[in-house]
């Protein structure tokens, strides 16, 4: 349910894993990024879809064609590619095929909510790093790490420190953070903080503003210096509050944490970053139980959802009168 840290596979389901650690992906994009191949037919995204996910049961398709993480509430059913199969014949186990897709998640069923995965029950770890770049596998590193736990409505507890990121900090990021080499050339390396983190976070749910950067940077540095790699369940502050807050003009930390109210006592600084985001969780947490989320399973549904666009309006095919010369 929560984060565990096991050993590292560095194989393209790392790779895989650590992009829909974002959200859902269309098969295209996501076997695109992970094999670097920019924009792979479709039917060859699908196939090596097929070999590479197959047996794989942290990855599933999800009802909208899109590849996902997979929770601990969803059953996983075999995949068919539809090029070996006879079209318009059934599986035998079919429950439902998805519209316009190479392949068939033949049915992704969640089973009644229990009491572990209600909203109320779960705890949260919101984690912010500050870091030397945006590259996480390319020699960027972490110079600032915090980790705020929140259970039963309230923040238990505030781990943070500095980082020595063993590399050179750019002054455009001095400027951004207040970081600076003075500050961290004596800090502790990740390798023996990483205990701290790790212990910090397990059990816990992993929430960020844009998680994708922050859990990327997290297992990288993680791998780096236990040879573990993390999996659990993720939430996005972003793409929770532009759900439950589109009147927003934007769900940047500062817009979001203004309109809860929250006041941001350092800014791109981890600790006042992540104190700020467990406020706003909170915050958010409460706006969704008052849609009807009362579970983990109804808050992923509502993150997932998708946003029905505006069809365009055909020009009519009925002749017009003339409103202008068309002669020579």
């Amino acid at each position: 349910m929560g984060v565990t840290a096991r050993p590292a596979e560095m194989r393209l389901t790392e790779r895989a894993a650590d992009y829909l650690a974002a959200g859902p992906a269309d098969v295209v994009a996501l076997i695109g990024h992970i094999c670097q191949l920019p924009n792979p037919p479709r039917v060859v995204a699908e196939h090596m879809a097929t070999a590479l996910f197959t047996g794989r049961t942290e990855f599933v398709r999800e009802v909208s064609g899109q590849w996902a993480l997979a929770t601990s509430r969803s059953v996983r059913l075999p995949l068919i590619d539809p090029l070996a199969t006879p079209r318009g014949t059934a599986h035998a186990t079919d429950r439902r095929i998805l519209p316009n897709a190479g392949l068939m998640d033949l049915t992704a069923i969640v089973t009644p909510c229990d009491a572990a995965d209600l909203l109320g029950s779960l705890s949260w770890v919101v984690v912010d790093v500050e870091t030397t770049g945006g590259r996480p596998w390319s020699g960027d590193r972490i110079t600032e790490i915090a980790a705020v736990v929140v259970r039963d409505g309230e923040v238990r507890e505030v781990f943070e420190t500095l980082v020595n990121p063993q590399r050179s900090i750019p002054p455009m990021i001095s400027a951004l953070t207040n970081i600076t080499w003075s500050m961290v050339k004596d800090a502790p390396v990740f390798r023996d903080v990483c205990e701290r983190v790790l212990s910090a976070m397990s059990g816990n749910i992993f929430v960020a503003h844009n998680a994708g950067f922050d859990w990327r940077f997290v297992t990288a540095e993680v791998t780096r210096a236990s040879g573990q790699r993390l999996s659990g369940r993720q939430l996005c502050t972003v793409r929770l509050a532009r759900k439950l807050l589109p009147h927003l003009r934007s769900r940047s930390l500062d817009h979001v944490a203004a309109y809860y109210g929250v006041k941001i006592t350092a800014r791109h600084r981890a600790a006042g970053d992540a104190v700020a985001t467990a406020h706003v969780l909170l915050g958010l947490l409460r706006d969704a139980r008052e849609r009807g989320c009362e579970s983990w399973p109804s808050l992923q549904e509502l993150v997932a959802r998708r946003k029905p666009r505006p069809r365009r309006a055909r020009p009519s095919a009925m002749p017009r009168s003339v409103d202008r010369d068309c002669g020579a």
